[in-house]
């Protein structure tokens, strides 16, 4: 019989059940260390591993396997009767339920500058792009996850250290940090949108509140006391089932857009300035608004470990689904918000809409406050462990306060930096080329070639142009799309 400690004693068995998940999961964590420790040093040294030590990471590696199919097993049989009903609709670690996950990792702010991407690419040129990109996506999800499979291992930074070398886990946890913090920034632009749709189309609200200080004083107040205590505690797991509800708002937001578009958008029939296919600068500066709407690559290990009967099939499958779902959102909301405004949608759909009059946006409004907040608080959780990654700070040793003051630093720096940034497509060009291209197709890319037997006879002609395509494709949107959006910002200024 085997007698409980006292603090454990007052947990309910769910609780006891993910209280010895995280406890197997930190004996796991030097594992995974000391086979990262050991072929780096090999690879440092210019040595091969050994025969032993092969067998002793596979061992590793079958263990950490095995630990996994116990958990996913638990969890697809649960003893909570709503999470059984759950559990019937959408089966844990299912194909259907991992690509609603990474959708749901995706879609969020981004959603609301596709119309403004739409005019400065043009329609034609805007599918393509949606359409490149989101096969582009699928691809690098193949590539990390027979990365994963070869290794053994499921984290971003810990394979990328491991194949790329100490320092190139750096750089990508710098990557890491802009991309998400730069994300949190987006979350505060369009509260600031959201916030000033609803004051400024009130009548009873005061004069002082519907200047653009006003604006930011109510932001800052619901910054405050909504979203940045989401920002500072350890962990937030149970935000991501409320992020799951979140997300049908962004459906129903795109279908109001839709209708809105359907009963105003047409009354004097289509309109004559809108383009099909933009050229020159502007045409590129809307690549780098879709590379930061698909971003989900960073959940590509997470999501594996949860999956079913993981494969490199199941996988890709999963991520087909996800992008697929994401492409039709972001087409429908690009396509119709732009049909309806044309040239004048140069930044957030936000800004174009009276939620006060129209009764089924302003809920579609309320909804994405909802998504705003809940993913401020998810998105800080990456960018504060990119920053600890960079110091070699462990999130579980660091004391509470020690914790709460650095995320707090940060929330405070996205909230100035939302606050004072005048457009969201600002952020997006910027960090969608240069974070995205080489988070999303790059690092993939080169992960792959250099986990081991990278030739033609071994990964087929297919994959070895495809890892070429997708590492060049990185290279060009970070290159040409950083450019692009530079400049455009410059002229802009001006």
């Amino acid at each position: 019989m085997t007698v409980l400690p006292a603090d454990e004693l007052s947990l309910s068995p769910p609780q006891q059940q993910q209280q010895q998940e995280e406890q197997q999961q930190q004996r796991n964590e030097p594992i995974v260390s000391g086979m990262i420790d050991t072929v780096t040093n090999s690879t440092n040294d210019g040595s091969s591993l050994c025969e032993k030590e092969m067998c002793l990471a596979q061992r590793r590696i079958m263990q950490l396997d095995k630990e996994r199919e116990e958990r996913v097993a638990r969890r697809r049989n649960p003893d909570n009767i709503f999470l059984k009903a759950i559990q019937y609709v959408m089966p844990y670690g299912g194909i259907l339920s991992s690509s609603f996950n990474l959708a749901s990792s995706t879609l969020g702010a981004g959603i609301v500058a596709l119309p403004a991407a739409f005019q400065m690419s043009g329609i034609g040129m805007s599918t393509v792009y949606l359409v490149v990109v989101a096969i582009m996506v699928v691809y690098s999800f193949v590539l990390l996850t027979k990365v994963g499979e070869r290794t053994g291992l499921r984290s971003y930074e810990k394979i990328t250290r491991l194949l790329l070398g100490r320092g190139a886990d750096y750089v990508l946890a710098v990557l890491m940090w802009l991309l998400c913090f730069g994300g949190d920034v987006s979350y505060v632009i369009s509260m600031l949108r959201v916030i000033r749709g609803f004051l400024n189309n009130a009548e009873s609200t005061p004069e002082f509140l519907k200047t653009l200080a006003g604006n930011r004083l109510i932001t800052s107040a619901v910054w405050l006391v909504v979203m940045l205590p989401l920002c500072l505690p350890k962990e937030i797991n149970s935000l991501r089932f409320v992020s799951t509800i979140a997300v049908m708002f962004i459906v129903f937001f795109v279908f109001c857009i839709i209708l809105h578009t359907a009963q105003n958008g047409f009354t004097h029939g289509v309109r004559d300035d809108l383009v099909y296919f933009q050229h020159g600068n502007l045409a590129i500066q809307g690549l780098s608004v879709y590379m930061f709407a698909y971003v989900n690559q960073v959940n590509c290990f997470e999501v594996y470990e949860e999956l079913y009967k993981p494969s490199v099939k199941r996988m890709t499958l999963s991520a087909l689904l996800g992008t697929i779902l994401c492409f039709v959102l972001y087409f429908l909301a690009g396509l119709f918000g732009y049909l309806e405004y044309g040239p004048t949608v140069t930044d957030s759909i936000l800004d174009m809409y009276n939620p006060i009059e129209d009764k089924m946006m302003g809920v579609a409004y309320a909804g994405i406050i909802l998504k705003l907040c809940v993913g401020y608080g998810l998105h800080m959780i990456p960018c504060r462990d990119a920053l600890y990654h960079i110091i070699g700070i462990d999130v579980k040793t660091i004391a509470w306060w020690k914790n709460s003051l650095i995320c707090g630093t940060l929330a405070l720096a996205s909230l100035l930096a939302g606050l004072f940034i005048p457009r969201i497509t600002t952020v997006f060009g910027l960090l969608g080329s240069l974070c995205g291209g080489s988070i999303g197709y790059v690092f993939p890319a080169l992960m792959f070639m250099y986990s081991g037997n990278f030739n033609v006879q071994s990964v087929g002609w297919g994959h070895f142009i495809g890892t070429y395509v997708l590492l060049f494709f990185g290279i060009i949107a970070i290159v040409f799309g950083t450019g692009a959006s530079i400049y455009g910002e410059v002229l802009n200024s001006m």
